[in-house]
């Protein structure tokens, strides 16, 4: 039973964020799903399409962490509405120019359009990791977390189902003016939101000087706490080994073997029910509450699974193999982000947040290079999914080996947040 909090259930802007959540992601998920095949299409080159994913993560390395510093000083829901709609319009203009000049699109402009995305990444993801604590109150925050990242999660199948849907259907104008509307729905869902103002927002912005003050206030912050860096440097470490391989091995070897490009949303799709049963499974554990610890184990099997999924030669065993990556990733993934959201301050969140992304996207651009590159040399995508599977199963293994980890139930982080939360409870008891 998922024992959720009548009064959460009643919050208007829970649902606001799930259906946003909804729109957004999986509108997310439908454009890189179709940008991957569209390039690898137009170009015929691993190479191009290498270049292309890691043109659209270069800009949120440079901008992440000023992304950050802005979320904790202006409103989180502007920030988000804005960046969305921006992505519509970019989608719109692309779509635009197809109808033009033809389906064949120079790469000089779909690596523009991947650069404009991201930019605008760069401001929109900070803003919508610590958007939950100014949603709804304080004491429903972890749970609200949960819901609302499970429902991305849940994104995850509808944006590649719609990518398949679309692609099959070879008309590439239809498919960018389809999203560019998913991302316009998701915009107009987010300006109904009804914030609590945050800390941040009492200080105004200041210029370049006090947006370069946040940041370092922000590094000093995660920097003070051990289990953070820890927990920082395996996101690295997973997404130099996961993100190039599965965003640029998986479209390789699917057209290698002569499959379609509804086949790669299939197998994406699988990926995100994968992460939809991970993250019912995360909310019948209560967040993992207690067995946290169950993490590294659960993070080295991903690994392993990702291990296989080139190897099997019917496209149905290379989704369950998905599938099972995306249970894991949903379990290694939600009850982190939910510990953090529900222990930094407010004031700080954007800021870590931030960090977090930094450091998680920091690698993707090298992952993208140089499983473009490694591809390109004539290795086969089966034998690189095998070696970054098991180079994940052994970072994961590795946690182990630390003492902030293994005793990670006792951390004071935790202690903290389960002081606040019987503090409110007797509060709420009072008449």
């Amino acid at each position: 039973m998922l024992n959720l909090d009548r009064r959460l259930v009643r919050e208007r802007n829970l649902w606001i964020l799930v259906l946003g959540s909804l729109f957004s992601v999986g509108g997310d998920n439908a454009y890189f799903t179709i940008l991957s095949w569209y390039t690898l299409t137009i170009t015929g080159s691993q190479l191009a399409l290498g270049a292309t994913m890691t043109l659209a993560s270069v800009p949120r390395v440079i901008f992440m962490l000023v992304g950050g510093a802005i979320a904790d000083r202006v409103s989180r829901k502007w920030i988000m509405g804005i960046s969305l709609a921006a992505r519509a319009a970019v989608l719109a203009a692309f779509a635009l120019r197809i109808a033009l000049f033809g389906p064949r699109a120079p790469l000089w402009a779909i690596d523009l359009m991947a650069v404009l995305f991201g930019v605008i990444d760069s401001f929109y993801y900070p803003a919508t990791s610590s958007i939950v604590q100014t949603a709804v109150e304080e004491e429903h925050v972890a749970q609200a977390s949960s819901i609302v990242q499970t429902v991305q999660q849940a994104s995850t199948v509808v944006g590649p189902i719609l990518a398949a849907v679309l692609l099959a259907q070879r008309d590439y104008r239809l498919m960018f003016v389809v999203v560019a509307f998913v991302f316009a729905v998701a915009a107009v869902t987010v300006f109904w939101l009804r914030l609590r103002a945050h800390g941040g927002l009492a200080e105004p912005v200041q210029g370049v000087t006090a947006v370069l003050r946040d940041i370092a206030d922000g590094l000093r912050f995660v920097a003070q706490i051990r289990l953070l860096l820890i927990v920082m440097c395996l996101s690295l470490v997973v997404n130099l080994f996961c993100i190039g391989p599965l965003s640029i091995g998986v479209p390789v070897m699917i057209r290698g073997r002569g499959w379609t490009g509804a086949v790669l949303g299939e197998y994406q799709s699988a990926l995100g029910i994968g992460s939809i049963v991970g993250g019912v499974i995360v909310a019948l554990l209560k967040g993992f509450q207690g067995k946290l610890i169950w993490i590294g184990m659960c993070g080295a099997l991903m690994g392993l699974a990702m291990a296989t999924v080139g190897y099997w030669q019917v496209p149905i065993q290379g989704m369950a193999a998905l599938g099972l990556v995306g249970i894991l990733m949903s379990i290694v993934n939600i009850p982190f982000l939910a510990f953090l959201q529900s222990s930094i301050p407010e004031e700080k969140l954007g800021r870590v947040m931030s960090v977090l992304m930094l450091v998680s996207v920091g690698f993707t651009p090298i992952s993208y290079a140089l499983s473009s590159w490694i591809l390109q040399q004539g290795v086969a995508p089966e034998l690189l999914l095998l070696a970054c599977g098991a180079g994940v199963a052994g970072a994961f293994a590795a946690l182990y080996a630390t003492p902030d980890y293994r005793h990670i139930e006792s951390h004071p982080l935790l202690t903290k947040q389960a002081l606040v939360g019987v503090r409110k409870a007797g509060k709420m008891k009072q008449p």
